[in-house]
């Protein structure tokens, strides 16, 4: 029974679009053409050509005005002036202003202002409309008539389709609107169409729409499906209510899924969309989606998504929920800009389940902002609230700023001292923090501690002055930072990790010298002495001294500006590059290799250097390896020292070398990107952890991959003593992840296809699971006037294991059935 209303809901379903906007006015874009899985759109097509004007010999004007110009071979009839029967002959060819009527014959009625059309019959109304068929009727006073066995084109849809039709009859009822009977209507120029929608009964409004009553859809002429009515978008610089193109897929977690939605525009400059879906093993989502647009560059989207679980089969946990997100931006006219990113979800099992994305489905952080920013000369104002949640086992950890206000000067001159540069950062928030854990005593067993849960409104005012002076020689820069911070909190921990409500008060000083020696640069030549490329090697080297953290342990957490702590060490490092030369008029590869070979033809180009190839090894050496008390050993610590180098932690015991760091990028030409990142231990850890991307870019082929790979380091003897329970180094695991990608063809024509996959090879192992955490694999063809495409999905990851089918076929011209068009800001 569900099945069969299933099947009544998509034969019934109203299909309306709408129109791309003004450009210039930079509305809100129609939903219609959002089709990310497949969009075949058409260049700009010029309607079918005209007939080619007859050379001034022939006659001198077209007519207009009141007038009618008529020529043809032969001419017979008469009658009073006003009143005549003319009867025109042999390659007939009337103009009156911007419309023109040929045929074989016409006979002209001046009493009546008809023209009779016989033979061959076409009628162009400029280059907006053009009707052909067997005879016509036409009153060239009201511009009104009929034609008989017709064949037509319509002005070009928002995707640049032209739609043609054939009919039995065609009535012109008013300047820019004609009723059709018997019509069929498609975008392919095939003698059988491989779709097309037949109607009994159509209108057609230029620059509007079609309007189609009780439409079949054919495909090669064979009747698929029926409608009660259909409508064609042809306007191109506004939109249009109505229903939007039905979706449908398939997973074995949530059954087979129907989606409609409709689509209501609120003025010029704004619209919303209600949407609602079927799942046939949950039950129902609904939401809305409004979308608007203050100006050019303002614009304001907000929605809410609620699925109700549970309704058709229990056999499943309710995990349904509620989803709200908002993002915008807005430009002042006095130099004000306000944005918001707010994703808020009522449990993560929801976004689990019923996101599409596997980065929000994997993710396990949730972020929600809004601010406000003004600069001037050399200031900047912000203002800040902010929410994180951040779900991992057993704990959910929320923090807010609520609100933060920054005032900050960025470093200028002082007016009396011009060498030293002057500048400072200020806030003044609000602030807390919640822990939530699902199991107490394990949380306790882990952390060492209770959970930690601040008031409300916590007050933190933080306040940072700072002053520069660089120092420049022909041997290179050394730029002197020295600087004072304050911090003031009111609230702190005691000596047992519990939060108490006494202030305190964190000071402590830093200094920074910063030396960049002059770069060495030397040129290479190839044999006939042509430029070849360019070695630059830029060493440098960074001094930071930051005393007075004494109390970082009775410090509360809330994001990084509670994590300094003392340092005292020496970063230094090299980079190598390579430069070659581009000329900026050649823009093609082929136009770049000519150049080479003529080196005649450089010197009427400009010349731009193009970095080919960076090498980047760095390293830090720790004077004081325990960072003035606030590294404990045998745990993680996360300390801007260790953070900055690398985004692999080695903080897990005491150390005066950092891992070398290395950092790899190869860009040969435009359409490939190399680049490799890597952590060596100089402990006996070797290889801690790699990270490699290849890129590769072409309009027929797309490859594009990551690997991570880290180690769970065994320490030394000498450090061991400092393992975590598991006999490794504090914070670091044993992982390998690969997300390949591949993508070959062309979207808008022939076959195409690719997929993409997403591996973790360890923490499968461990399990004796299948590596494979996702998959979409997409295999489709796209013809002249239309593309069929289907993909597949696959989910095996935490509380989302699932298959899903998705089918799309894609009509030029009328939009994309089937094509996934989720929203509600979980993408």
């Amino acid at each position: 029974m569900l099945f069969r209303l299933i099947f009544i809901v998509i034969i019934f379903v109203v299909v309306a679009g709408g129109q791309q906007t003004n450009p210039v006015e930079r509305q809100v874009s129609n939903p219609l053409t959002d089709t990310p899985n497949v969009n075949p759109i058409a260049e700009e097509t010029p309607p079918p050509s005209k007939p080619k004007k007859k050379s001034a010999k022939d006659f001198v004007v077209e007519g207009g005005d009141g007038e009618v110009v008529v020529y043809s071979k032969n001419t017979s009839g008469g009658g009073e002036e006003g009143k005549r029967i003319l009867v025109h002959t042999g390659n007939v060819d009337a103009r009156y202003g911007i419309y023109r009527l040929q045929a074989d014959k016409i006979t002209i009625v001046e009493a009546t202002n008809m023209m009779l059309a016989e033979g061959n019959v076409i009628f162009d109304q400029g280059d907006i409309q053009r009707i052909t068929g067997s005879k016509a009727e036409w009153n060239y006073n009201t511009k009104l008539g009929y034609f008989v066995d017709t064949t037509g084109f319509t002005n070009q849809t928002n995707d640049g389709t032209v739609i043609y039709f054939t009919a039995d009859r065609v009535d012109r009822i008013s300047l820019d609107e004609i009723n059709i009977r018997n019509g069929e209507f498609t975008a392919c120029e095939d003698s059988v169409p491989k779709w097309s929608f037949t109607a009994a009964q159509a209108n057609i409004k230029t620059n509007d729409r079609i309007k189609l009553k009780n439409p079949k859809f054919r495909v090669k002429n064979i009747p698929v499906a029926a409608f009660p009515f259909i409508t064609i978008p042809l306007r191109k610089d506004d939109r249009k209510s109505g229903f939007l193109t039905p979706t449908v897929g398939y997973s074995g977690n949530k059954g087979g899924r129907i989606s409609g939605a409709y689509y209501q525009t609120l003025g010029r400059s704004a619209d919303i969309t209600f949407r609602g879906d079927i799942f046939t093993k949950r039950g129902f989502g609904f939401g809305a989606d409004l979308r608007t647009r203050a100006n050019s560059r303002s614009y304001f989207n907000a929605g809410v998504y609620i699925v109700k679980d549970q309704l058709f089969n229990k056999k499943f946990p309710d995990q349904g929920g509620t989803a709200i997100y908002a993002d915008g931006i807005q430009y002042f006219g006095n130099g004000f800009v306000a944005a918001a990113d707010i994703r808020l979800t009522s449990n993560l099992a929801f976004r689990q389940v019923f996101s599409d994305g596997i980065q929000q489905v994997i993710s396990p952080i949730e972020v929600s902002k809004v601010f406000i920013n003004k600069s001037w000369n050399d200031y900047t104002l912000n203002v800040l609230t902010k929410s994180e949640v951040i779900s991992i086992p057993n704990v959910r950890i929320k923090t807010k700023n609520l609100p933060s206000i920054n005032f900050e000067k960025r470093f200028s001159a002082l007016k009396f001292f011009d060498k030293v540069y002057f500048g400072f950062k200020t806030s003044l928030e609000g602030v807390s923090r919640r822990e939530s854990v699902d199991d107490l005593d394990l949380y306790r067993s882990i952390a060492g501690q209770d959970p930690i849960v601040t008031p409300a409104l916590g007050q933190r005012f933080d306040i940072n002055p700072q002053i520069a002076v660089p120092l420049t020689t022909k041997f290179g820069t050394l730029t002197v930072t020295a600087g004072l911070r304050s911090t003031y909190y009111s609230n702190s921990l005691d000596g047992f990790r519990r939060v108490v409500g006494r202030d305190i008060l964190r000071n402590y000083g830093e200094l920074e010298l910063d030396l960049r020696p002059v770069a060495f640069a030397k040129n290479f030549y190839r044999g006939n002495g042509s430029f070849r490329f360019r070695h630059v090697i830029e060493p440098y080297l960074t001094y930071r001294l930051t005393k007075g953290v004494n109390n970082f342990n009775r410090i509360i957490r809330f994001d990084y500006t509670d994590t300094p702590t003392d340092t005292n060490e020496v970063e230094f490092g090299v980079t190598n590059r390579i430069f070659t030369r581009r000329y900026t008029e050649a823009v093609t590869d082929e136009a770049q290799k000519l150049l080479q070979e003529s080196p005649a033809k450089k010197g009427e180009l400009s010349i731009q250097p193009y970095e080919l190839f960076t090498f980047t090894v760095r390293q830090k050496h720790f004077f004081d390896p325990y960072f003035g008390g606030a590294l404990n050993p045998s745990r993680r610590n996360q300390i801007p020292s260790i953070t900055n180098l690398t985004a692999f932690t080695f903080g897990g015991v005491p150390r005066r070398w950092s891992p070398i760091n290395v950092d790899f990028t190869y860009r040969p030409e435009r359409t490939i990107f190399i680049n490799t990142r890597a952590d060596i231990g100089v402990q006996g850890d070797g290889l801690r952890d790699i990270s490699a991307t290849v890129g590769y870019d072409t309009k027929l082929l797309k490859i594009f991959q990551t690997f991570y790979y880290t180690r769970a380091v065994d320490l030394i003897p000498s450090l061991q003593q400092f393992n975590d329970p598991y006999r490794k180094e504090a914070g670091t695991l044993r992982g390998s992840q690969w997300s390949p990608s591949l993508f070959v063809g062309n979207r808008e024509r022939g076959v195409f296809g690719g997929v993409s996959l997403f591996f973790d090879f360890q923490n499968r192992r461990e399990t004796k699971n299948s590596p494979l955490i996702s998959s979409l694999g997409t295999i489709g063809y796209a013809y002249d006037c239309c593309s069929l495409v289907a993909q597949y999905y696959r989910f095996n990851v935490g509380v989302r294991r699932e298959n899903r089918w998705v089918f799309s076929f894609r009509l030029n011209g009328i939009g994309a059935f089937g094509t996934e068009q989720f929203g509600q800001g979980l993408r």
